[in-house]
């Protein structure tokens, strides 16, 4: 609370508008929406069709914030020590290449369409200027349609791929620890 006591001040002194959180959990979210003087705007998180946290994703618009989506895609490019055996692959995934097919399109541009529709802000990583305009494109053009959401919202895999092992500092600490796995926030 100390931190987020100072970023309402940020808004306080005019150089903010609106703060927001990132990687939260329900029960840590439930905990500075109960303390909080200002609320989040927004809660960035993983998001991408193997990984669509529903009961986060729900809990996040239904308490006023907007859901922000890292990883979109899947992260195909993320470095080799985020990588774990039983990773997916979002962008290869029968039913989002079936789709991408469809519209003429790479897979990558199903997944951000799927999100944009879902509702959520979707932050694709990308320094090919191709890949970004397609993204913008795919936004603007065809929607998905409601049978083909249906599809992806049935291909939720549960796979994170972000796992955080690059913050574990303590010895013995294991990545699901970060996440609250149990819906309970695991002490330090």
């Amino acid at each position: 609370m100390k931190t987020w006591r100072k970023m309402e001040e940020l808004v306080d002194l005019g150089m903010v508008r609106h703060v927001g959180t990132s990687n939260m959990t329900i029960p840590k979210l439930k905990l500075l929406l109960r303390d909080a003087r200002i609320k989040p705007a927004v809660n960035e998180m993983e998001l991408h069709p193997h990984f669509q946290q529903p009961e986060l994703f729900e809990f996040v618009r239904s308490n006023g914030m907007v859901p922000v989506g890292y990883c979109p895609v899947g992260s195909p490019g993320r470095p080799e020590r985020d990588r774990t055996l039983g990773d997916t692959v979002p962008t290869e995934d029968p039913v989002i290449v079936k789709i991408a097919n469809r519209l003429g399109v790479h897979p990558a541009v199903v997944c951000v369409k799927w999100a944009v529709q879902r509702g959520q802000v979707p932050i694709p990583f990308s320094t090919n200027r191709n890949h970004y305009l397609s993204n913008l494109e795919g936004v603007v053009s065809e929607p998905l349609t409601e049978v083909e959401m249906g599809e992806i919202s049935a291909i939720d895999r549960n796979c994170r791929l972000i796992k955080g092992q690059v913050f574990l500092w303590k010895e013995g600490q294991c990545w699901e620890d970060l996440w609250d796995v149990n819906g309970e926030i695991t002490p330090p």
